[in-house]
């Protein structure tokens, strides 16, 4: 793309150096050790890392244009400078125009809220691709492209990233795409230029508060993607807002956005979408859904009041994207469940053991109460804090933890560099019961707790769930709870055959 119409996006700006007509850009990246000969490159200032210190190593890999805030004249060289305010918008911009707009080509769902947001974007793909469109999906897990499955490092890569994968799916013509939207990416503007259709919002509860530092700030963040959808159209349809009646966000981000609201509940029967005569087992959830007063029967794969409504969100959604309702809730069993949610390990002849990512106080409350609903026996829970993140939750998780389960085993997390002495301590500050041991070695807590279980129990493993990336320390190693688990399953129905 010609540089002179790739930096036209930007109004504001101030060029130094010579742009010459006929200049052409290969890529744009915010790395310079990814820049080759032909490339622009954009200093981000990030919190770790500021990439006008960088701009030397760009330019002698071939940068053709810079895009920077700060003065960076004496290191630029010959190669021309593009001036701006906000590098991060600016790059937003440019990026969205580099790769020709491919939101807009496709019907978008954006997700966010503190839980459920993996689910819901999961529940919409199963019930898209179960009529037979194409879709796509980004979040914590992986990101789908096609059938492609690539895996993930933030739930919301940046704008660049972000882009460049949008257009590999229009290209492969992709429908509808299908996005989580963390309160981190949408305050560092990882969205910005996101052409969205359809955004909904699950739940708000305590989370991330070393980023915001208040639930007001938290809050404030997650509503910039409905007040993103604005008043217009996109190629004739108009904009929907998807919000949970059941949580005290939906009054503010009603007023947030301009676009049509859909509420949906398992509480309010006033909403426009309400579950009603819910009934679940071990391993589904049967419930119908009211719409306009009709009613349509829904059975589920995903077992527990929260994952109905996150079902809920789901239907709604793609309800918006003028999915006909009677196809859509027979669709939603197409998906069989999701890694790190309530993940049943098999093999176990006699207990059930799950895996879950709950790491927050009310998602875990949540999945401790639905399991305990369909225990017959002892509800045995693994668990730990995670180091460097907020301390006020961890005796509260404690707390809650050995409330609804018969028995704890408490264990590490990811530490960091955070000493595990002083995270068990605050956790343990909060338990007032004596129904927990302490086993620091996470694989050998998750061994303890299935060898431990006497038939009818059930083991939950939480905090982890899909991640195998173990910071250990500071020292990063692989774990994968559901693979420990798998391992103490086999080895305690050996011990019991002999």
């Amino acid at each position: 793309m010609k540089a002179t119409d790739l930096i036209d996006v930007i109004k504001m700006k101030k060029i130094v150096g010579t742009l010459t007509a006929d200049l052409t850009i290969n890529a744009i990246s915010q790395d310079s050790r990814a820049i080759q000969p032909g490339d622009l490159f954009i200093c981000i200032e990030g919190t770790q890392v500021d990439g006008h210190r960088y701009v030397e190593k760009a330019a002698a890999n071939g940068a053709s244009l810079i895009v920077a805030r700060k003065d960076i004249q004496a290191i630029a060289g010959d190669v021309p400078v593009v001036y701006v305010s906000d590098t991060g918008k600016a790059m937003s911009l440019l990026a969205n125009r580099f790769y020709d707009y491919p939101s807009e080509a496709m019907q978008v769902i954006g997700v966010t809220g503190t839980n459920g947001k993996t689910t819901v974007t999961y529940l919409v793909e199963a019930i898209l691709k179960g009529l037979h469109h194409k879709t796509g999906l980004m979040g914590t897990i992986e990101m789908h492209v096609g059938d492609e499955v690539i895996k993930t490092k933030n739930t919301t890569p940046d704008s660049i990233t972000m882009q460049q994968s949008l257009r590999q799916m229009v290209d492969m013509e992709t429908e509808y795409f299908t996005l989580e939207l963390s309160s981190i990416a949408l305050e560092m503007g990882r969205a910005w230029g996101l052409d969205v259709d359809v955004a909904i919002m699950t739940n708000l509860t305590h989370e991330h508060m070393e980023f915001h530092h208040t639930m007001e700030a938290y809050a404030e963040s997650k509503k910039l993607i409905f007040s993103q959808l604005g008043n217009g159209r996109k190629n004739g349809r108009t904009k929907t807002a998807v919000l949970n009646a059941d949580d005290e966000t939906i009054h503010s981000y009603r007023i947030a956005t301009a676009a049509e609201v859909i509420s949906y509940s398992v509480e309010d029967e006033t909403a426009d979408f309400f579950a009603a005569n819910i009934s679940y087992s071990q391993t589904q959830t049967h419930f119908d859904l009211i719409v306009n007063g009709e009613s349509y029967p829904v059975v589920t794969n995903l077992v527990g009041l929260y994952n109905v409504s996150n079902t809920l969100a789901a239907l709604a959604a793609v309800y918006a994207t003028g999915i006909a309702l009677e196809d859509a809730t027979k669709a939603v069993a197409n998906l069989e469940g999701v890694a790190g949610r309530l993940e049943i390990v098999p093999g176990a002849q006699d207990i059930g053991v799950y895996v879950d990512f709950a790491h927050s106080p009310d998602a875990m409350e949540k999945v401790l109460s639905v399991v305990r609903e369909f225990t017959k026996g002892r509800l045995i829970s693994v668990f730990g804090g995670a180091g460097e993140r907020e301390h006020e939750k961890r005796p509260i998780m404690a707390r809650i933890g050995t409330e609804l389960s018969d028995h704890v085993v408490l264990t590490t997390d990811d530490t960091g560099k955070e000493p595990q002495e002083q995270i068990i301590e605050m956790m343990i500050a909060g338990i007032e019961k004596d129904n927990y041991e302490y086993i620091e070695n996470r694989e050998e807590a998750i061994l303890h707790a299935i060898a431990m279980a006497e038939p009818e129990d059930t083991v939950i493993i939480l905090g982890r769930g899909h991640e195998s990336d173990y910071n250990d320390k500071g020292t990063m190693r692989y774990l994968l709870d559901s693979e420990v688990a798998a391992r103490a399953i086999a080895a305690r129905n050996a011990k019991r055959s002999r």
